[in-house]
This record gives C-alpha cells, structure tokens and sequence, in this order.
C-alpha cells in the first residue's frame, strides 16, 4: 500500500512540473534512487520530504547517499525543480559551494523536453 502512495505522489508530482517546466523525466530504471530523483525535480517541500521519509531516509542522507545522472541530488533538484524551497531544503545538506539556484526559461512549446533519469546510491 505504501509503494502504491509514494508512486501515486511521484506521479502527480511528474504530471504537474512536466506540464508546467515542459521538463518530461523518463526513470530509465525502477529503483528507489530514480523514484527519489524524480521526487526531488517534481514535488513541493512536504512532498518531498514524505517520499524520502517512506524510503526510510532523512533529507540528508538522500543528499549524502543519491546521485542522479551523475550529479548530486541536491544539484539536480536546482537544475530542475520549479520550487526553490524544495532545493532549499535539499541544499542545505549538500556539499558547501555545489548548489545553486538556477532559472529555468520557459519556454511555451507543446513539446516537452524528454531527460532520461537514472538515480543511483553511491
């Protein structure tokens, strides 16, 4: 039942920012780390920080332990996330001077961009 939430919660997440940023993440796998990648570009603070605590993880240990394609977790919800308290939240755990905030343009296109995701454990 819980698998079932997280992945409900992931996917309303993925449906709302692909929607808004034309960011569409396609998870190349089905592991925890990608779900959790996806989590951390999609979803809002609570969100977040509900589906990390379901994998049985604290924020800074996701940060610690998840890389997604290759780059810290907390650098890769800066890169995509459309919420900067949600990056805030994650970069407060992540190594000093790697995370920064960056503007996404928004582009009024029908065509998402398509990211292929994997998120791994180091």
């Amino acid at each position: 039942m819980k698998a079932v939430a997280l992945t409900a919660m992931i996917s309303l997440g993925f449906i709302a920012t692909s929607q808004a940023a034309s960011v569409e993440f396609v998870p190349q796998d089905r592991s925890t780390a990608t779900k959790l990648c996806i989590a951390a570009a999609t979803m809002k603070p609570m969100q977040l920080r509900q589906a990390i605590k379901h994998q049985g993880l604290t924020e800074q240990a996701a940060v610690r332990a998840i890389d997604c394609n290759d780059e810290n977790i907390a650098t890769f919800a800066a890169r995509y996330n459309p919420d900067r308290r949600s990056v805030r939240r994650l970069g407060v755990y992540a190594p000093q001077g790697t995370v920064t905030i960056q503007e996404q343009a928004q582009t009024h296109s029908d065509t998402p961009v398509v990211i292929a995701l994997t998120g791994r454990y180091r």
